[in-house]
């Protein structure tokens, strides 16, 4: 019998591999490289929840303390049965969940590349999911849902997450149903893709099968009804209230002004890149999938139909509810991009290129445009942090605290601070007042004035004068007559008038 004797490997050489040891894919890398960036995004930037999300937290609190939510506030945002439950788990945390869900945002935005990576993979192939989420990455707008904890975010993830379980397991059932369901209870349109695809499923399967299926398909609205009868003793209030703010806030501008935006809307951050580009990219995404593309191709429809049911019901007409397709559009990008990749041979191959060369110029031309947003995302991420540090070294100044606690009515001169201060400090609804409410200035109380409002969504600009609605309101932006200044913080300032006039906290 011989002997095979191997050579001892050379000093340097590679290790073989080892029986159950496993390379880590690029995949791999990129995701914990992208969770190493969300922990130093989340210590460097200090953003804190925009104002339905403080809201929600409010009415969190509520909850733990064994009340109702109570959502008949002034300009009250949408009140969303998941959000508030998860308010409610978080509530026995303190006043720091607001920091956590931040956090919670961002790794909701790193699991919503994961799953557009996943869900471009399986249609198109692996060097188009990379492009397709090198292009997710200049979608501000969707850092933007992460960095102010947004519950759009974690929608658009189930939404998707449910599409890609969809295409690795054509009729899933209810795995499919059961994320939409969820969905479902942060936003409405998830009820009209899960009933279109229960409709599909019901097509095939046994009366009985179908009949247990659909009880997912009405989950989330029976709860929402539930919740809102349960709450307000009207079961459509989610409906009225969110009709009657958008009435306030001027977004209930119609059907007519809803197409007349879609090619904006849908545009996202640029609509000639994601609309010009990306329907390119949509025609060369069909002629490859053909048959395949029923899925990606129906999601966009019926998140097209859903923005028209929205705008034709006389609720908000805004960018963020045309955010499916926009979203598909700019996978489409990454299409135009990379298809001739996929596309090897023929005339198509020819028209591929010369598809992915106009992309290319297209995308360089429109760079500059490209850098600009990024600063002003910037500029959003900074105005927030800096409104909110020095808010909240204000009410942490123990002659403001003392102040708060001796005088009513507390007056801010927007809306935008009252579920802050009231998440902050616990104060009832009762103690605080908007400048918007009050026909003159007030006698006595404590009063918030600041210099700077907010940002302007559409452009970007920091709003350095009141809103229309307070132009007039004086003692928006300087004390009333009477009143002490007692501290100030950068764009914010207190001022007091309590002595004789001081009235009991509530």
């Amino acid at each position: 019998m011989s002997v095979t004797q191997t050579d001892p490997p050379r000093a340097g050489a590679p290790e073989p591999d080892r029986p159950g040891r496993r390379r880590p894919s690029v995949e791999q890398v990129l995701l914990a490289a992208g969770l190493v960036g969300v922990l130093l995004v989340f210590a460097i930037w200090q953003t804190y929840p925009n104002y339905d999300t403080y809201y929600t937290l409010v009415w969190g609190q509520e909850l733990w303390g064994g009340s109702l939510p109570d959502y008949d506030v002034l300009r009250s945002p949408t009140p969303h049965p998941l959000s508030t439950f998860v308010a409610f788990l978080l509530a026995p945390f303190g006043t720091g969940t607001d920091r956590l869900l931040v956090l919670a945002g961002l790794l909701c935005y790193l699991g919503f590349l994961a799953v557009m990576f996943a869900f471009t993979k399986r249609l198109l192939g692996r060097t188009i999911a990379f492009v397709a989420v090198a292009v997710m990455l200049t979608r501000t707008d969707m850092q933007l849902l992460a960095l102010r904890a947004m519950f759009d975010l974690p929608f658009y993830l189930m939404v998707f997450g449910a599409a890609l379980v969809e295409l690795r397991r054509p009729r899933a059932g209810w795995p499919v149903l059961l994320l939409l369901a969820l969905a479902g209870l942060l936003r409405p349109e998830a009820w009209l893709i899960g009933g279109v695809y229960w409709l599909w499923l019901a097509m095939e399967l046994p009366r009985k099968q179908a009949a247990w299926l659909f009880l997912l398909v009405i989950a989330a609205p029976v709860l929402w009804l539930l919740a809102d009868t349960i709450v307000t003793g009207e079961p459509l209030y989610s409906l009225t209230s969110t009709r009657e703010v958008s009435g306030q806030l001027g977004r209930n501008r119609g059907l007519d002004d809803a197409l007349r935006n879609l090619p904006r809307y849908s545009g996202a951050n640029d609509t000639m890149v994601t609309v010009g580009v990306g329907g390119l990219g949509l025609l060369l995404a069909i002629y490859i999938l053909r048959r395949r593309a029923v899925i990606p191709v129906a999601l966009g429809l019926l998140g097209l139909l859903t923005f028209l049911i929205i705008s034709a019901a006389g609720l908000s007409v805004i960018p963020r509810y045309m955010t499916i397709p926009s979203l598909l559009l700019s996978l489409c990008v990454a299409v135009a991009l990379a298809g001739w990749t996929v596309i090897r041979e023929g005339r198509m191959h020819k028209v591929a290129v010369g598809v992915a060369i106009f992309s290319v110029l297209v995308i360089g031309w429109r760079a500059w445009y490209y850098a600009g947003d990024f600063s002003t995302l910037n500029r959003q991420v900074n105005f927030v942090e800096t409104q909110h540090r020095q808010l909240g070294a204000l009410l942490e100044d123990p002659e403001v605290a003392t102040a708060m606690e001796r005088c009513r009515p507390v007056t801010v001169p927007t809306h935008a601070p009252i579920p802050i201060l009231r998440y902050r400090t616990g104060l009832p609804k009762q103690a605080i007042q908007a400048t918007i409410q009050q026909e003159r200035p007030p006698a006595e109380g404590v009063q918030f004035t600041s210099r700077v409002f907010n940002f302007e969504p559409s452009t970007g600009r920091v709003l350095s004068s009141p809103p229309r609605v307070t132009v007039e309101k004086t003692w928006s932006t300087r004390a009333a007559p009477g009143f002490e200044r007692i501290a100030r913080d950068g764009r914010w300032a207190v001022a007091a008038r309590c002595g004789e006039l001081a009235t009991p906290a509530p």
